[in-house]
């Protein structure tokens, strides 16, 4: 059943000249990153993370990184190996700075925090991300995410189907590797906005 439209064409005028307020964004981009495919630096970060010593002595395959596997990659721009979807919520477009050429171009994806009420934003930090991919085989596995965080620090939270890893606080570039023993078949590494502008520079899954 059609309901009645209360759209009516009007013609006034304005007078008054629209000055939005200075952006820094529109000036200032940090240089993208470029997405870590190196097995040995992600091993680096992989030691440094508290709780490796208990996870390695558990699994002592995962400090072997010149025998990790390729399996997927995920990016703006890039999907590799079983990746099969990149899925992405209430990412924002800011032109001259982030509009959705440049995102493709630099290959990384911004969610915004506070700032752009101006222009009607509601800002939300509801910002979602879920890369499903195939486990060719059961075993351990390693995801390393890379984000980049803008104008200060965030945090985020990030899970494997529904094991949740608790807030990854971040304050500039990072890479974080997260490991889990993962059956045959298909999987999601999600990562939830908590607060702070950043980018999603991308996600490689290794099995170890």
């Amino acid at each position: 059943m059609a309901t009645k439209s209360e759209f009516r064409l009007t013609l006034g005028e304005s007078t008054k000249e629209s000055s939005p307020p200075i952006q820094k964004e529109r000036r200032l981009l940090p240089r993208a990153p470029r997405l870590n495919l190196e097995p040995r630096s992600i091993a680096r970060a992989l030691k440094a993370t508290p709780g490796f010593k208990d996870v390695v002595a558990i699994a002592p395959d995962i400090a072997k990184w010149h025998l990790w596997f390729p399996v997927a990659t995920f990016s703006a721009c890039l999907k590799t190996g079983t990746a099969n979807w990149l899925d992405i919520w209430d990412d924002d477009h800011f032109d001259g700075f982030t509009n959705m050429q440049r995102c493709l171009s630099d290959c990384r994806v911004w969610f915004s925090d506070q700032g752009y009420a101006f222009w009607d934003s509601g800002q939300t930090r509801t910002g979602r991300i879920n890369c499903y991919f195939q486990a060719p085989t059961s075993g351990t596995y390693l995801c390393n995410v890379q984000l980049q965080s803008y104008g200060g620090p965030a945090q985020v939270q990030c899970l494997i189907d529904s094991f949740n890893f608790g807030p990854l606080p971040f304050n500039g570039t990072i890479q974080q590797p997260h490991t889990r023993v993962l059956s045959a078949g298909g999987h999601s590494f999600r990562i939830r906005q908590d607060f702070g502008s950043y980018f999603f520079v991308g996600m490689t899954i290794w099995k170890v």
